[in-house]
């Protein structure tokens, strides 16, 4: 499906939550309401929005895989409220990056859900967006592979604009993580662009 399509189906289609069918929002406040923060583990400091399952599983699933843009809209208000969370206790952010995908399987699917979620996280918290991060190897998907083989998958996947991020302190952005190791090795491409510090935001931590 093209972008063009993308947009046409998301204006046309009457939204129902991808959590629980109803009509009227992308993803409704009960479902969101759900939702209960996380903090990563692995050593890199953040947050997720929730856990990878139940609602929060199921939108994430039909906005990766099923087309839906308007969620965008829906999950990227739950990361910037974790982003809020963190700036309100006095952590210092001055960039928002995006995690981004391959740009083959990003003109395949039609969008970047990563972008997405952070021009949305942008538009709410102010803070400025920079696509400073660019994905070098497609590689399988990490969906597709056991923790062990994560890793590998990804390392070295991620180049940073020289200086690009130089003295910034970065909040890195992504929908889900599950072992930390594409989180990792963008983290690490940040700072190799320059980045003083790097936390890391996404909508779900799959545990």
């Amino acid at each position: 499906m093209t972008l063009f399509a993308h947009a046409v189906r998301d204006v046309l289609l009457v939204p129902r939550c991808a959590g629980c069918g109803e009509p009227g929002a992308w993803f409704c406040v009960a479902c969101r309401d759900l939702c209960e923060p996380v903090a990563l583990a692995g050593g890199l400091r953040g947050r997720g929005a929730g856990a990878h399952a139940g609602p929060l599983r199921a939108a994430i699933h039909r906005f990766k895989y099923g087309g839906e843009r308007g969620l965008a809209e829906e999950l990227g208000a739950l990361l910037a409220l974790e982003v809020a969370r963190d700036l309100a206790q006095g952590v210092v952010l001055d960039a928002l990056v995006p995690v981004p995908l391959h740009r083959s399987r990003a003109a395949s699917r039609g969008y970047d859900q990563a972008t997405l979620l952070a021009a949305v996280v942008a538009s709410r918290t102010g803070l400025p967006l920079r696509g400073a991060l660019r994905r070098l190897r497609h590689g399988r998907p990490q969906v597709e592979l056991d923790r062990a083989a994560r890793a590998a998958n990804v390392r070295g996947a991620f180049i940073g604009e020289a200086a690009s991020l130089r003295r910034l302190a970065v909040a890195l952005v992504d929908d889900v993580t599950t072992t930390g190791a594409t989180l990792a090795d963008a983290a690490a491409a940040a700072r190799a662009a320059g980045a003083r510090s790097v936390r890391a935001y996404v909508v779900a931590v799959d545990e």
